[in-house]
């Protein structure tokens, strides 16, 4: 026992040993551990990115306990580690190979930290061995910064829907790692995530831990209204609504993705889409169908599946505010992605049926094409660096009103 600026540190050192112990579980957790140590991903991390609590991988490299990790878990702990499997899974000794163990464990604890040290000596069965030192530091009661970049980042995630569905914290790791290269740490990650999941700090992007499959899940709190939409996501079938130029109000229609993956609006029997002046009356017409459209498959399981959620609109189409949209100086993202949805929608109904076909001749306009292709260069597949938008705003306000126009005959408006 000694003193150290008045934190007294206890030391703790146990002979133990362990035989007849896997020898290709022994050296899939080295190399791991090894490949780990070289890459700096700590102890904490990697339990971490396993979907565990923070001293889960600590225990399991207890070379003279019995746990190992465990075979489910083999196949992830090349992401984790960024490296092929072969570099940790050996492929040239006999599953039923066993070795001997011999050492000593000791553990110093403070009020600051736990540390495990490993000394022991691994016999193999034709009598050679050979001799590892492991340590093991855990910090107590520290509090970590949240990087408030990263927060952010994550809170785009979760306004984008990305934690409507359970994620494992792995595979967020890997979707940070491959859009920002290595510009976050597994530990970063962890404490961000902590910082969403404390309820009270920001509840419009909450998150909460779940559990699959024995591993930790991260996912959004969704309100009503987002669990509806989440309902029309499994079963791909939304509630659309269309506010036309020059009608009073909005009509309600159901945008679907049919089995052969393609994105659809319903229509009548004989080729019209269905159009409702309400929410209800469209609910209505859908449940009682009555022979006069050919129900989508998921239909019969999206109603029932409905229970209690407050159904509503996923999208609104609205041509004058993007009409408006584009009269203004700078036109702004949202602007150019609420046209691609219309521009979108109409390359749908165009494609779906030979009455509608007429409609992508309209779209095909040239104004109209600069400002899908610059949002989706630009935009959508998150280029490095935006280009200028130029194009003849008035020239394309003349065009968009003629594919509006087009538009509304196809839905009977004239």
């Amino acid at each position: 026992m000694e003193e150290k600026e008045d934190n007294q540190i206890i030391s703790i050192t146990e002979h133990l040993s362990r035989q007849k112990v896997s020898r290709i579980d022994f050296e899939i957790l080295v190399n791991f551990y090894e490949i780990c140590k070289k890459k700096k991903i700590s102890e904490r991390e990697v339990s971490f990115l396993m979907g565990k609590v923070n001293k889960y991988f600590s225990e399991i490299l207890n070379p003279f306990f019995k746990e190992h990790i465990k075979t489910e878990y083999l196949d992830i702990l090349p992401a984790i580690a960024s490296t092929g499997i072969r570099k940790i899974i050996p492929n040239d000794i006999s599953p039923k190979e066993t070795i001997d163990i011999r050492g000593t464990h000791t553990r110093e604890t403070d009020k600051y930290s736990e540390v495990d040290y490993y000394k022991f000596t691994v016999t193999y069965k034709d009598g050679t061995t050979r001799n590892y030192r492991w340590k093991i530091e855990v910090t107590k009661g520290s509090r970590s910064k949240v990087n408030p970049e990263l927060l952010d980042i994550l809170k785009k995630l979760i306004s984008r829907h990305y934690f409507h569905k359970p994620k494992f914290a792995l595979n967020i790791y890997i979707i940070l790692k491959s859009r920002f290269k290595n510009a976050f740490s597994p530990l970063e990650l962890q404490i961000a995530l902590s910082k969403l999941t404390n309820k009270s700090v920001d509840p419009e992007f909450a998150l909460q831990e779940g559990v699959d499959n024995m591993r930790i899940t991260y996912s959004k709190i969704l309100n009503e209204t987002e669990k509806f939409l989440e309902h029309c996501q499994d079963h791909k079938i939304w509630i659309s609504s269309y506010v036309p130029l020059d009608f009073p109000s909005s009509k309600y229609f159901i945008w679907y993705e049919d089995t052969d993956e393609n994105d659809k609006l319903l229509t009548s029997i004989d080729g019209n889409v269905l159009l409702s002046s309400s929410i209800e009356e469209l609910l209505t017409l859908l449940k009682s169908n009555n022979d006069i459209f050919k129900a989508p498959v998921n239909l019969e399981a999206w109603l029932s599946g409905m229970e209690a959620l407050p159904p509503t609109i996923s999208v609104t189409y609205s041509p004058k505010e993007i009409i408006d949209g584009f009269e203004v100086d700078s036109v702004s993202v949202d602007t150019l992605a609420d046209f691609v949805n219309f521009y979108n929608l109409i390359g749908d109904l165009g494609c779906q049926n030979e009455r509608f076909e007429s409609l992508l001749e309209f779209r095909e306009v040239g104004e109209l094409t600069k400002v899908w292709d610059y949002f989706c260069n630009n935009h959508l597949f998150k280029a490095k660096k935006h280009k200028e938008l130029s194009f003849d705003k008035s020239k394309f306000i003349v065009d968009f009103r003629e594919l509006v126009g087009r538009f509304d005959e196809s839905l009977s408006f004239d």
